[in-house]
């Protein structure tokens, strides 16, 4: 999120274009000089809109692909590419590069955010109420998995029973 309004932003890029100087506008709004810069070229290429606060920008794999071969074919800077495509930050472009480089256009493919959603709770009870005949190899593993489980638990607690009666029946 920009921490400058669009007002401020459209002060800047007037007091610029009417006076000039980047570094002395920079200066009066203190501000750096490449976002005077940025700022400017912006406006001049896309109007107000530019300097306003953006939301999160979807951009498909084609239009990131057309972007780096604008400028590789252009031979054009991150900024001014990023300007002619109304793209919020050159950064943006900069991870588009090293991803493509790193794994072509597949690399550009959005990718789900977040953490992968849990798996859904198994209802063991309707698996065991369904009649042998009609359960699929699948269902019939996992019944199978539920009963051994089970068995073992049952082992175990009977185990840990006995070592109980066995405790109480040994004399401090």
């Amino acid at each position: 999120m920009s921490k400058h309004s669009t007002h401020f932003k459209l002060q800047v890029v007037q007091d610029y274009l009417q006076f000039g100087g980047q570094k002395r506008v920079a200066r009066k709004y203190q501000v750096s000089h490449s976002e005077v810069r940025t700022w400017s070229l912006a406006y001049q290429a896309h109007g107000l809109a530019s300097l306003q606060k953006r939301t999160y920008q979807h951009y498909t794999p084609e239009f990131k692909l057309s972007v780096l071969r604008y400028i590789k074919d252009e031979q054009v800077s991150l900024r001014l590419a990023a300007v002619h495509f109304d793209i919020a930050t050159t950064s943006t472009i900069t991870v588009w590069r090293r991803l493509y480089n790193e794994g072509g256009l597949a690399a550009l493919q959005a990718q789900p955010k977040g953490r992968p959603p849990m798996p859904k709770a198994f209802d063991i009870k309707v698996l065991l109420k369904k009649p042998i005949s009609e359960l699929t190899l699948a269902e019939m593993r996992r019944r199978l998995e539920y009963s051994e489980a089970e068995s073992a638990y049952l082992k175990k607690l009977e185990a840990l029973a006995q070592r109980k009666t066995a405790q109480k029946k040994q004399p401090k």
